[in-house]
């Protein structure tokens, strides 16, 4: 029986039900749902995560907007500045805003990587994350990857469901799974970063690596299909994929998170990406 109060002291915003611990393995074998993992071996197993279904779409719509704002500008004229300078100040504001908009949504399908993979590595303990950081819609500031480390037994997991914004500014009703780290030995978060949002089965998702960080690989669900290669497998028509930067570990990173401590990168490690 799920608690009715958050354990953490700074709950995930729609807070809906604290998942099971790091040290909790499932208690029946898991079916294969949603999308495979990655790659999974003796030593870690990579989850693919991506925050939004198709964001083609996104960027088609900042491409239809844009004229929009063109046609609001052609409308002003010296004249109504003159007659009605509200109407003109309106209309300036309004192809502005809508040119910004434009910008925002354009970064938000194009600036993140194909995929966000999240690596579990058993035999460090630690959980390697390929972290995506967004800025402001027209600053250069605070894009980029950030990937960074946790230990796995300073996760907690929290499922929520939310009323979201999209870039188009339509709400739209959102459920997810938030992963929040804690200060060893305490319920104080002090980083959080998303496992899953609507597109996914996070709580699937959070007992797949339960089982393999607890039990192995042979603990994992068996999926029919191959996984995919969201480096290199991306069709012609999804346009906002095949401008987005291919996912690139650090060097040292990448060596550390496919590896066991002591061990040659060539031994039982993940396939490279």
């Amino acid at each position: 029986m799920r608690a009715t109060k958050p354990q953490l002291d700074k709950p995930t915003t729609g807070w809906r039900a604290d998942l099971p611990p790091p040290c909790c393995p499932p208690t029946e074998k898991l079916p294969p749902i949603g999308k495979p993992p990655n790659f999974a071996s003796d030593i870690c197993l990579e989850l693919h995560t991506s925050r939004l279904i198709n964001r083609t779409i996104v960027v088609l719509c900042a491409f239809a907007v844009v004229p929009c704002a063109i046609v609001l500008l052609m409308t002003l004229s010296v004249r109504e500045l003159k007659t009605n300078p509200l109407s003109f100040l309106l209309t300036l504001s309004m192809a502005f805003g809508m040119g910004l908009g434009a910008v925002a949504m354009l970064r938000t399908g194009i600036a993140p990587p194909r995929d966000e993979p999240i690596r579990f590595n058993r035999k460090r303990g630690k959980v390697y994350v390929y972290r995506f950081h967004s800025g402001g819609p027209i600053s250069r500031k605070g894009w980029g990857i950030h990937p960074i480390v946790f230990n796995w037994e300073d996760l907690r997991a929290e499922a929520w469901s939310r009323i979201s914004p999209t870039p188009s500014g339509v709400p739209i009703f959102a459920r997810g799974v938030d992963l929040a780290v804690v200060a060893p030995g305490t319920n104080q978060v002090i980083d959080r970063f998303q496992l899953a949002g609507s597109n996914a089965d996070g709580e699937h998702m959070w007992a797949m690596a339960r089982a393999f960080m607890n039990q192995g690989p042979e603990a994992l669900p068996q999926y029919p299909n191959p996984p995919r290669d969201w480096n290199n497998d991306v069709p012609s028509y999804h346009l906002a994929l095949r401008l987005a930067p291919k996912v690139q570990w650090p060097e040292d990173m990448d060596k550390e998170s496919r590896t066991a401590p002591g061990a040659v990168q060539s031994q039982n490690g993940c396939a490279p990406r």
